[in-house]
C-alpha cells in the first residue's frame, strides 16, 4: 500500500510539473520554435540576461597594487524590469612588485526579481520571476609592460581574462553556462603629479568574445560565437588618501542583438589603514540600462616587497 501511494504521488507531481510549463510552451511556441531543449530558447546576449552574465570589464589605471588583498562587495542593480542584488568577492595576488598581478573573483550569491514582461522577453522558465543562484568564477592576469617613469611616455599593461561555467540558472537567463574571454591593452598617462596628488587619463582597447545562442528561433540559431571590440576612456584624480575616477566603457558585438552595452561609471575610494573602501555608481547607456550601486571593502593581507 505504501508503495502504491508513493507511485501515484510521483505521477501526480510529474503531471503538475508538466502542467506548470504549459504557459511557457504556449507563449514561446515550444517545441516548434527551436526544438525540445528549453535552454536553446534563451538568448545568450547581455541585453537579454541578468547584469552579471557578461559583465563589462573594469577600466584599470596600470598601477599595480603590491598588496595581497581581498575585495568584498555588495552590488544592487536596477533596470530592464529587473532588480538584482549580489555579493562579489575577489582575491588579488601580485606576482611581481609593480609589474604583474593575478586575480580570481566570483559571485557567491545573486538574488533577482523581474517583471512578468521581462520574464517573457527573456523566455525565463520560472513563472514567479524570482529566485537566487550562484555566479561564475572568473580569473585573469595583468602584466605591466611600459612605465611612464622608466621605459616610455605612458604606462601600458596587457590583461587576459576568462570566466568559467560555474554560474547557474541559464533557464532563467542569469548566467551563460558557456565560455567568455577578453584580452585588452590599457594605457594611462599622468598629466599632473606631486607628492600628494595625481591626475591621469586612461584608455583600454581590446577584444571580447563569448559563446552565445542568439536565438532568432524558427527552429533555432546557428550563431554560436560573438566577437566584440572592447574600448573605453577614463580619468582619475588622486589626492592624499582619496581617489575619484570615472570612465566610459563599451563592447560592440557584431550580431546586433542587444550585444553592445555601454556604461558610464563613477567611483569614490578612501584609503584606510589596512585597506580601502569604495562607493560606486554605474549607469547603462545603451540596450543594457542598469543603474548599479555598490560598496566595496578591500582588505590588505600583506605587501609584496620584491
Amino acid at each position: 500500500m505504501k508503495f502504491l501511494t508513493t507511485f501515484f504521488a510521483l505521477i501526480l507531481i510529474g503531471q503538475v510539473q508538466a502542467q506548470d510549463m504549459d504557459w511557457w510552451d504556449r507563449l514561446h511556441n515550444y517545441p516548434n520554435a527551436a526544438g525540445p531543449d528549453r535552454l536553446d530558447y534563451i538568448s545568450i546576449s547581455p541585453g537579454y540576461m541578468g547584469p552579471n552574465a557578461l559583465r563589462m570589464p573594469v577600466l584599470g589605471n596600470v598601477i599595480i597594487d603590491n598588496y595581497i588583498s581581498f575585495d568584498i562587495r555588495y552590488e544592487h542593480h536596477v533596470g530592464n524590469g529587473d532588480i538584482t542584488d549580489n555579493a562579489f568577492l575577489q582575491f588579488n595576488f601580485p606576482i611581481k612588485k609593480d609589474r604583474a598581478l593575478f586575480y580570481v573573483n566570483s559571485i557567491p550569491i545573486e538574488k533577482w526579481n523581474v517583471e512578468a514582461s521581462t520574464r517573457d522577453e527573456r523566455r525565463m522558465t520560472g513563472i514567479s520571476g524570482k529566485g537566487k543562484t550562484t555566479g561564475d568564477i572568473a580569473f585573469g592576469v595583468i602584466y605591466k609592460i611600459f612605465d611612464e617613469d622608466k621605459l616610455g611616455p605612458f604606462n601600458f599593461a596587457m590583461r587576459a581574462h576568462s570566466k568559467t561555467t560555474t554560474g547557474g540558472n541559464l533557464a532563467n537567463a542569469r548566467y551563460t553556462d558557456a565560455g567568455m574571454f577578453y584580452w585588452e591593452g590599457t594605457f594611462s598617462k599622468s598629466f599632473f603629479r606631486n607628492d600628494e596628488s595625481r591626475f591621469l587619463g586612461k584608455m583600454m582597447l581590446g577584444f571580447y568574445t563569448f559563446q552565445t545562442n542568439v536565438n532568432r528561433l524558427i527552429n533555432g540559431s546557428t550563431e554560436r560565437q560573438n566577437d566584440a571590440p572592447l574600448y573605453g576612456l577614463g580619468l582619475e584624480y588622486h589626492h592624499s588618501k582619496w581617489q575619484i575616477d570615472t570612465d566610459w566603457s563599451n563592447y560592440q558585438g557584431y550580431q546586433k542583438h542587444r550585444d553592445n552595452p555601454s556604461f558610464l561609471r563613477f567611483n569614490l575610494t578612501r584609503q584606510l589603514n589596512g585597506g580601502a573602501i569604495s562607493l560606486g555608481y554605474h549607469h547603462g547607456l545603451r540596450q543594457w540600462d542598469w543603474d548599479t550601486f555598490s560598496i566595496n571593502y578591500r582588505i590588505h593581507v600583506s605587501e609584496i616587497l620584491d
